[in-house]
């Protein structure tokens, strides 16, 4: 037996003998979690957009995502766990992050339904303004009774209003009575001697654009004034805490002038003065005045002089670049863009921590990263480099999980297909992860990242992988063999056209040497009959995204997607397809389906013990799981659910069957009703949801573990990979 093999199944019975729930020690420091009774996630780090970053009064640092609510770190940046469903929070797009700046468990969470507070430092939170989109949420320092929060109606709004609380979060109604129309409230600041003086910056965002400007209001947010507008086009504005009638504000470079401007007022914004020809994010030191620091996010490459951390120690007069971007640490990315700017605004990149001014949150498109020094260094806080180019994550996985596959022939192969990060590879088992993109097809992510929308590894043959790659979700795949598990790869597409590849499925049945594979291309089916180096038209089914043969019987073929479920019975043969299943199966797709889904047949599961046995997932309103014993004659339905995945079937125990339901899916989305994971262990009589340590009840591709009877895999929209035991 392989030893990753007998190392999982010394595993199990050591979890079954201590009993559910009970972690197993680490055997030495860094190595990989024992697999638990409940979901554990094990990913690279980081991979979506991240809206902002910011620390309380107590260090607790919150990092807002677009994709799985909030995530939360209580040592630093070390370790992190999701504020997700399962703690009160119902948005999965988090756009804004608030402390109390006296009371340490009192944080707010700004959505994209309104705004969420916890009074137990994140273990829990409960909705207290509904509806809207909220990019900032500022409390009072001298008064904690008194909040502000950016509101807009939708979430490509830019009708910026302002609403305040009076009661410490509780309760909020809008004040703002005179803002201009179109604004995109990006950054509000309040006065710490003066709870009803505040100030708010608009500019772009990255679902709507306001113009670039500052405000003030001195009457608690009712009254609104302009502030620097001869200034130009205002890239950030800050005040000093000691005296906040001194405040700085920084103005974007205009072609030719490559490097802006930064402006001082010393009468809360009444006049200013330029004191330097530079700008950026400022970052001020609450204690010292003439201490300015000043970071362009927009310019953080090697090459380009304006990189790094630039300060001054006089006010303004005089500066120096106290480090740059090119001694900076990316975990696992070497990509020249890590530290670029957010997609929600220049201003919202970088965010303080309320209990350390040497400390900097930087977040934006795919990282988060941090210096605790006051610039001269910046740390990832996503990953740890376990071995050389192997990285496990530290909890911090904002990630669309396409696909991913497990080598039957050896099942420490595990290949995970995302968007933006692309292709990952683990050769022990999914206790760290290798980069395993190529280069040469995911464009100008140069191998640091890419798209991979499909995965089949061979069922016999250890190391032998396909997968297809791509420089952006909308930019058609290529599909590529690997020989070596996806250390190299070599060119797979001949014959296929230029269209985002899905459904992978290979025919365990064709001769090992020239296995014949299926996949959905634009909608249609096409068949290799030469281990996938060459490929032809099987079925133009115009709305098929998934495919499968039957494990015993490789005549028997099957594919599916909003056209509803078909079926080959000549290996695929063109001219040999026909309709099966209920009118049901059919549905509709709005949008790119390999991004956004698509109603209809999810996902086509032949019985690995039994020839003609078919499971099939159907995403839309009154589907579910259907199950033919006839090869796809007559079906019966085995679970209503709105939003199914993936159907998965042990191929160990007969009738023990995982199915997956999520309602979020690229775009994330949270819908009470998303059920996770269901368990059946009667061949889908009855089941029972097994969301344990799941962050969102979201369940996308589902597996058995080859290797391991009781050890199952999940890829969750959002917070990615994910394993754990069954109960006994």
């Amino acid at each position: 037996m392989h030893r990753g093999h007998l190392y999982r199944y010394l595993l199990v019975g050591l979890v079954w003998i201590i009993g559910p729930g009970v972690w197993l020690a680490q055997g030495q420091p860094g190595a990989a979690e024992a697999p638990t009774l409940r979901w554990t996630r094990t990913n690279p780090g980081g991979g979506g957009a991240f809206a902002t970053a910011r620390a309380g009064p107590s260090g607790i640092i919150i990092a807002a995502s677009d994709l799985s609510g909030a995530y939360r770190s209580l040592d630093r940046g070390q370790t992190w766990d999701v504020i997700g469903a399962y703690r009160g929070l119902t948005s999965t797009h988090v756009s804004g992050i608030g402390f109390d700046p006296l009371d340490a468990d009192i944080l707010y969470l700004g959505t994209d339904d309104g705004l969420f507070r916890s009074q137990d430092a994140g273990a829990t939170v409960r909705q207290v303004l509904t509806g809207g989109y909220i990019t900032a949420v500022e409390i009072a320092a001298g008064e904690p009774r008194v909040g502000y929060a950016a509101y807009h109606p939708a979430w490509d709004s830019a009708d910026g209003q302002v609403y305040r609380s009076d009661d410490r979060g509780l309760t909020w109604r809008r004040v703002s009575a005179d803002l201009p129309p179109g604004l995109r409230i990006l950054k509000l600041i309040v006065n710490p001697q003066n709870p009803d003086m505040l100030y708010l910056l608009s500019g772009e965002g990255r679902f709507a654009a306001g113009p670039r400007a500052a405000f003030r209001s001195v009457d608690g947010g009712v009254h609104w004034v302009q502030i620097g507008a001869t200034s130009g086009d205002v890239m950030d504005i800050a005040l000093w805490h000691a005296n906040p009638a001194i405040m700085y504000l920084t103005a974007y470079n205009v072609e030719p002038d490559l490097y802006g401007h930064l402006y001082r007022s010393e009468d809360g914004g009444d006049s200013w003065t330029e004191v330097a020809r530079r700008t950026g994010i400022l970052w001020l030191h609450p204690a010292r005045p003439d201490l300015i620091r000043l970071i362009d996010v927009r310019y953080q490459f090697p090459w380009d002089e304006r990189n790094g951390v630039w300060e001054s120690a006089d006010g303004g007069l005089t500066w120096r670049q106290v480090s740059g971007v090119e001694g900076w640490d990316t975990g696992w990315s070497r990509a020249y863009f890590a530290y670029g700017e957010s997609f929600n605004g220049d201003a919202r990149t970088l965010g303080t921590d309320l209990s350390d001014p040497e400390t900097l949150l930087w977040a934006n498109g795919q990282w988060v990263f941090a210096t605790f020094d006051g610039g001269r260094h910046f740390q990832n806080l996503f990953t740890d480099e376990v071995g050389p180019g192997r990285w496990r994550s530290r909890g911090l996985d904002n990630v669309v999980m396409f696909d991913f596959a497990i080598s039957e022939a050896n099942p420490d192969d595990i290949y995970l297909g995302y968007f933006d990060i692309g292709c990952w590879r683990s050769r022990d088992g999914g206790a760290s992860w290798q980069n395993c993109n190529d280069p040469a097809y995911t464009g100008d992510w140069e191998g640091e990242g890419g798209n991979t929308t499909t995965l089949a590894a061979d069922p016999t043959r250890i190391g032998i992988v396909w997968t297809a790659q791509a420089a952006s979700w909308d930019e058609p795949g290529t599909l590529l063999r690997s020989a070596d598990a996806g250390q190299t790869w070599e060119y797979a597409d001949h014959g296929l056209p230029d269209a985002p590849l899905l459904g992978l499925a290979v025919d365990r049945t064709s001769p090992t040497d020239r296995r014949t594979l299926f996949l959905t291309a634009d909608g249609d089916v096409y068949v290799s009959h030469d281990d996938g180096y060459h490929w032809q038209p099987a079925f133009a089914c115009d709305g098929c995204r998934v495919t499968a043969v039957d494990h015993f019987d490789g005549s028997l073929v099957y594919a599916g997607g909003e056209s509803g479920l078909w079926r080959s019975r000549a290996g695929g043969m063109p001219g040999t397809w026909e309709a099966i299943g209920p009118p049901e199966m059919t549905g509709t797709v709005s949008g790119e389906p390999w991004v956004w889904g698509w109603e209809g047949v999810s996902a086509i599961t032949p019985d690995p013990h039994r020839s003609g046995q078919v499971y099939a997932a159907v995403r839309g309103a009154g589907r579910g799981l259907y199950h033919s014993q006839d090869g796809g004659n007559s079906w019966e339905k085995l679970l209503n659910d709105h939003y199914m995945q993936d159907v998965a079937l042990s191929p160990q125990s007969p009738g023990m069957i995982l199915a997956t339901s999520s309602s979020a899916t690229m775009a994330g989305g949270y819908a009470p009703d998303s059920q996770g994971v269901l368990l059946s262990t009667d061949g889908g009589q009855s089941w029972r949801v097994i969301n344990e340590g799941m962050a969102w009840p979201f369940a996308g591709p589902a597996a058995f573990d080859p290797g391991n009877p009781a050890h199952v895999f999940v890829g969750s929209p959002g917070t990615g990979f994910q394993h754990r035991l069954l109960l006994p």
